[in-house]
């Protein structure tokens, strides 16, 4: 895995190999509960992940909650969404299945 995020990481903070050999990336988002996760952005790391970087599996986590719009792209493109209780529940030692 590497750590990439901040300037100039083309949208994706995280990148590596699933254990099976798959093009992983990961962007996360660290804001406050009353805000939320929205079509631009999940429009913007779709082209980040599929485009720019290939990637065959792609988690999109947040501490706040996704929009409807935005949870209607991820699963039309095939993104993963973490959000704050699966979030909890990973950290946590629950597996995350996209990631078996």
């Amino acid at each position: 895995m590497t750590v990439q995020g901040g300037h100039g990481d083309r949208g994706i903070d995280v990148s590596g190999l699933t254990s099976d050999g798959r093009r992983l990336v990961v962007q996360c988002k660290r804001f406050a509960p009353y805000l939320n996760i929205t079509s631009p952005d999940m429009q913007k790391f779709v082209g980040a992940a599929k485009v720019l970087h290939s990637a065959e599996v792609a988690l999109f986590v947040a501490t706040c909650p996704f929009t409807s719009e935005a949870l209607h792209i991820a699963a039309e493109t095939g993104i993963t969404v973490v959000h704050r209780g699966l979030l909890e529940q990973w950290s946590a030692g629950e597996p995350l299945e996209v990631l078996q």
